[in-house]
């Protein structure tokens, strides 16, 4: 690559860093972009060039190379790391591994030694560069990824009522072709097995039979979901959905044979357009579940039950499990379409329910108050009373789906209230430790994190998403202000004023003060 890779040294030597320096070959494809004498100049120089690489000595003043690689670790996680050191200490050998440093030196370092480190970090960089940024691996990767995609898409859209133009469009794109045809759909699921590998055999093996079977239709097409296999046919020749019987037969008696599994298989009306097919896919689930609930047979075409009495199929677990998922992380219409799903169960016919609607009400209340559960909110608070006998006292479909629907954005609402409060008292108790602490030069994001009983990244990923500051920052900010005060206010002498704030050097406390207020201690107190 033409690109030049950003290089920061790091080494309290100005000596050392020029030797350096001066063996870097101008063609080794590094740039030194910055150099600094101790850990705290470094992490103000990488927030400003975003390098790729830093290399550290160990042994510096105010940070060590250890701790300036755990920084750059936590914060700058895409910067890689190289020590260069004139201590071989295992211990030191231990930590840089388990920082994930790229390369350990020994000083003195060679012209020869810097060449092949250089030319092995090239390499290493241009390979993650290339992964991250060739458009020709990216468009391989995005063309191996359209089988997935299509059948991403096709398992979402199940949920909906209908097909828009733009689904149908979306999936021509992706290379399906979806003319004005006859269309069928079908579930095929695996019966009685507990090894959940065969059935995820058995499950390939249906696939790839489906192919085999149906070679000679116009469209093809199966995917796998945790219920069993979907397939999608297309064929202007089908008069009817059961004209493709022979051919779910040859696939229920290969799997009986070479796979020793029962099938049960759901196949749904004939229909055309393809903006149908959500219907068609809730038919063949719907068939699918007669067969096993009834001993109809192993093949079960929806038109032969619609006019059934229905009035003894249950609630799937699985259909409850599909409409806590849409609570947890669906959108609006994601759970429209699941509360709709649930809802249509229980709508009325001269056959009667399709099932209990006191039955199905009680159980989308037990998943309302598990969500609840699981997101740590009071449900009493959001839905007081009875929470069933309030399911029971809508008549209106559209009106109970509403109801379900504004709990659901009432109780996201509560905990999202919840989680601010939470941030808030966390980052309250980080100034007050600070305000309590600062004095004490050993104080530091670790200590913080332990004594909160929370991880350093989560503190750090608070801190600058609600204050935009790092905690090493506020930490110096919180000291140069009561240093301030203390030059002003009282005659202590400057070294026990850098101790009152947490520095046990004065020479590093007189540097950070001059590089935070833009005068010396001296001059503050004398012109500040």
């Amino acid at each position: 690559m033409s690109q030049q890779y950003r290089m920061i040294l790091v080494d309290d030597e100005d000596d050392v860093r020029g030797r350096i320096i001066s063996k870097i070959n101008p063609d080794s494809g590094f740039d030194i972009v910055g150099k600094a004498g101790n850990g705290y100049d470094a992490l103000d120089l990488i927030e400003e060039h975003k390098p790729h690489v830093v290399l550290t000595d160990i042994k510096m003043p105010f940070i060590d190379g250890i701790e300036l690689a755990r920084i750059i670790r936590r914060d700058y996680p895409t910067t890689k790391v190289a020590f260069i050191s004139g201590y071989d200490e295992f211990d030191l050998a231990r930590q840089a591994i388990e920082l994930n440093v790229v390369s350990y030196l020994m000083k003195p370092v060679t012209s020869e030694e810097i060449d092949t480190f250089l030319t092995k970090l090239k390499r290493s960089l241009d390979q993650e560069f290339d992964m991250l940024s060739n458009n020709r691996l990216i468009h391989e990767m995005y063309q191996q990824s359209i089988p997935m995609l299509i059948n991403s898409y096709l398992s979402s859209y199940r949920y909906q009522n209908a097909l828009s133009n733009d689904d149908v469009k979306l999936l021509e794109q992706y290379g399906i072709s979806l003319p004005q045809s006859k269309y069928v759909v079908g579930m095929i699921s695996v019966l009685a097995q507990d090894d959940v590998e065969a059935v995820m055999e058995t499950k390939i093996l249906i696939g790839n039979l489906l192919e085999k079977v149906f070679d000679h239709f116009s469209l093809v097409h199966h995917f796998l979901i945790p219920e069993g296999v979907v397939l999608v046919l297309r064929d202007d020749r089908m008069s009817s959905a059961k004209t493709i019987d022979m051919q779910l037969y040859e696939i229920l008696k290969y799997v009986e044979q070479y796979r020793k599994s029962a099938l049960a298989i759901g196949i749904s009306t004939l229909f055309e357009p393809f903006h149908r097919y959500p219907t068609a896919f809730r038919e063949c689930e719907q068939a699918a579940r007669h067969s096993r609930y009834f001993n109809m047979g192993q093949i079960m075409y929806y038109e032969d039950i619609e006019d059934r009495e229905l009035r003894h199929v249950q609630i799937e677990d699985s259909m409850m499990n599909d409409f806590e998922h849409a609570m947890k992380y669906g959108q609006k219409k994601d759970m429209f379409s699941q509360i709709d799903t649930l809802l249509a169960l229980a709508i009325t016919g001269d056959d009667g329910y399709l099932v209990d609607p006191q039955l199905l009400l009680i159980k989308i209340a037990n998943s309302l108050i598990n969500y609840a559960a699981s997101i740590n909110v009071n449900i009493a608070e959001v839905l007081p009373g009875n929470l069933v006998q309030r399911l029971n006292e809508f008549h209106e479909q559209e009106e109970l789906r509403s109801f379900i629907y504004d709990a659901i954005i009432k109780m996201r609402e509560k905990n999202v209230n919840l989680q601010v409060d939470k941030t808030e008292r966390i980052i309250d108790e980080v100034y007050r430790y600070i305000e309590q602490n600062y004095d004490n030069p050993n104080i530091s994001l670790e200590t913080i994190t332990t004594e909160l009983g929370i991880s350093v990244s989560y503190l750090s990923m608070l801190l600058k998403k609600s204050k935009g500051v790092t905690y090493t920052k506020e930490l110096i900010r919180f000291r140069m202000e009561k240093a301030k005060e203390l030059l002003k206010l009282t005659n202590d002498k400057i070294v026990s004023i850098a101790k009152q704030v947490g520095y046990n050097e004065v020479y590093y406390f007189s540097h950070s003060f001059k590089r935070y207020s833009g005068m010396s201690p001296k001059e503050f107190r004398d012109h500040g």
